[in-house]
């Protein structure tokens, strides 16, 4: 028989060896979204003897946004726990290409905060504030700008991470799953997206947010202009063209 003291002393011990709450939302989100996206893709390739998705945007664009806002934080004096926890699960349980049922991503990966880090060494104190941040992420535009600071990190390191060279990679390897895909398409539909990135870049809540975003949205206007430039008349003098204007 364990004595009582021993025993106590052992369930003290067990309590305070957590999980490292970043190993733990990894985790959480590489599940849900590789099983998500070989679902989106109804293929899978065999790595190790394990089934990896052709390609899983969603795990892609959440570790984006997770570096910008290590990257953002320390310069708006932000808590970083509360900034990087929220990044990771905000979108922790949305499906791709799931017409059939009401767009509600938000507040579920707000309801699976508390579960996914039961058992880590992420503080208890912090948990509401992250939540906040998740229930606030959504949309593409701002009227007035978020608060507090955490929670306006969150939705510019979201919106940051679909401007610039890493979201064409992401953009243009998901697209083919959603609707046939050509090199016009794509350029036919940059204008309506250039106007779209411009919304963005103006409603970012930071200052270093807003200038990245700027910076961003000048590379991409570069971008289509220059691929235009090879795909339309390669052979032609370059053309004026109203996506050479990065910001109105």
């Amino acid at each position: 028989m364990i004595p009582p003291k021993a025993r106590a002393k052992g369930k003290k011990l067990k309590e305070s060896v957590r999980v490292p709450w970043r190993t733990r939302c990894e985790a959480d989100l590489r599940a849900f979204t590789d099983a998500d996206a070989i679902r989106f893709w109804s293929i899978a390739h065999q790595v190790d003897g394990e089934a990896r998705p052709i390609f899983n945007y969603r795990f892609e664009h959440t570790l984006a946004a997770v570096k910008l806002g290590r990257w953002l934080c320390p310069q708006v004096n932000a808590d970083l726990d509360i900034v990087e926890c929220a990044l990771w699960l905000h979108d922790c349980r949305k499906k791709l290409k799931d017409p059939l049922t009401k767009d509600t991503h938000a507040l579920d990966a707000s309801a699976e905060v508390s579960e996914i880090l039961q058992g880590t060494d992420f503080p208890q104190a912090k948990i509401a504030a992250v939540r906040h941040a998740i229930e606030h992420h959504v949309g593409l535009k701002l009227t007035k700008k978020l608060s507090p600071i955490e929670t306006a990190c969150v939705w510019d390191c979201d919106k940051l991470s679909k401007l610039g060279a890493a979201s064409l990679i992401h953009f243009g390897c998901i697209s083919g799953g959603f609707q046939p895909i050509t090199t016009e398409d794509i350029l036919l539909r940059s204008e309506a997206w250039l106007e779209l990135c411009r919304v963005i870049a103006a409603s970012m809540n930071t200052l270093p947010g807003k200038a990245e975003a700027e910076r961003r949205l000048a590379f991409l206007c570069a971008h289509y202009q220059q691929l235009g430039n090879e795909w339309r008349e390669p052979l032609e003098a370059p053309s004026t063209n109203p996506l050479k204007s990065p910001v109105r």
